[in-house]
């Protein structure tokens, strides 16, 4: 009786340890099946969120060609204007008769009127013709004076707004480039990141499988669990 429980003991010692190198493998193939579902989920998190940037990015970007449009449409108009304005102005050289030139001034000025310019001929030494002046009220002048004034400001605010017009061009030609650049980073970064983990899956995917490859059968470890326990019992039943 004391022999058949002592080979028990061995038969259960032994199959305790095959159960633990079993279940040691099952912890090991669970750990590295978590692993990999949480690089997964990981993964699925970051494709979603670089979609989301990418669309608000795809957003801007026709955004910004909307705008980009209309100030083409502007710096066109700015063109047209200025050569409207060198047409006007070269009428206004070719004018060549006084009752013409009182007409362009009447709608230039309307605050004089139609009675706001008289004509009048001043004689000059040894010219019995003289010279035609117009006249108009002394502190009319300073209408002149102001516009003057206004257009040379005028002008001076239209060289500056193109000068900065100038480098908005080239600030957005730079930041185009870095734009490159940085989604050029990404897609690097992207391939990198991809490759890493096509790898980490399959190494993952391999390591699970050798897991799960038997080291032994299980008709042979009993046997050998058997021929222990045998042998463990004919040793004791013979010193005995």
């Amino acid at each position: 009786m004391r022999k058949t429980a002592l080979l028990v003991l061995a038969l259960s010692a032994a199959l305790l340890l095959l159960v633990s190198a079993f279940g040691g493998r099952r912890e090991a193939i669970a750990r590295a099946e978590a692993a990999a579902s949480r690089l997964q989920l990981q993964r699925d998190s970051l494709i979603g969120e670089v979609r989301i940037h990418t669309e608000a990015k795809a957003a801007l970007e026709r955004e910004r060609a909307l705008h980009s449009a209309q100030a083409d449409r502007l710096r066109d108009s700015i063109a047209h204007l200025e050569r409207s304005r060198a047409e006007r102005q070269l009428a206004v050289r070719r004018t060549r008769t006084v009752g013409e030139l009182q007409t362009r001034l009447r709608a230039a000025f309307p605050e004089l009127g139609d009675s706001g310019w008289g004509l009048t001929t001043v004689p000059l030494e040894g010219d019995t013709l003289g010279l035609e002046y117009l006249m108009v009220p002394a502190w009319f002048a300073e209408t002149f004076i102001i516009d003057h004034r206004n257009a040379e400001s005028w002008r001076e605010q239209k060289n500056t707004l193109l000068v900065v017009d100038s480098l908005g061009l080239l600030v957005t030609a730079l930041q185009d480039s870095v734009a490159a650049l940085v989604t050029a980073n990404a897609r690097a970064y992207q391939a990198g990141y991809d490759a890493a983990y096509a790898g980490f899956q399959d190494v993952s995917g391999r390591y699970v499988a050798e897991l799960r490859k038997p080291r032994m059968s299980f008709g042979g470890t009993v046997g050998l669990i058997a021929a222990a326990g045998a042998g463990f019992f004919l040793g004791r039943v013979a010193h005995e």
